[in-house]
């Protein structure tokens, strides 16, 4: 069982290469798990490329026992947004695009009636 994160000031960055470590697991492994070259995970890890999308969020969630919201909650405020803009934000980038449309529609709805 991977020990969740704790520290409130923890990039998504920090998060993935914590939990990769904490899991005994090398970036090579967590690649060839998700389908992704080693660099790939460098650069979550680093921040370079700061999120993985779709498929791969799962995946990477997945790969260290958690479900993608749980994945993407850092404890920190983003600095343009909060910690539940962020989740719902992950939430939306994993819904099929029909989905997506529907969600978008559902919000304007909800935004007129305000």
């Amino acid at each position: 069982m991977v020990r969740r994160m704790t520290d409130e000031h923890i990039t998504f960055a920090e998060r993935v290469k914590q939990l990769r470590k904490e899991s005994g697991l090398t970036q090579q492994q967590v690649a060839d798990y998700i389908g992704v070259t080693q660099a790939t995970v460098g650069n979550w890890e680093t921040g370079v490329r700061e999120v993985p999308n779709g498929d791969n969020l799962l995946k990477l969630a997945e790969v260290f026992g958690l479900n993608h919201v749980e994945f993407m909650r850092t404890g920190r405020k983003a600095a343009h947004g909060s910690t539940e803009e962020a989740q719902l934000l992950a939430a939306f980038r994993v819904l099929p695009k029909e989905r997506k449309l529907i969600a978008i529609k559902l919000l304007e709805a909800l935004n007129l009636n305000v």
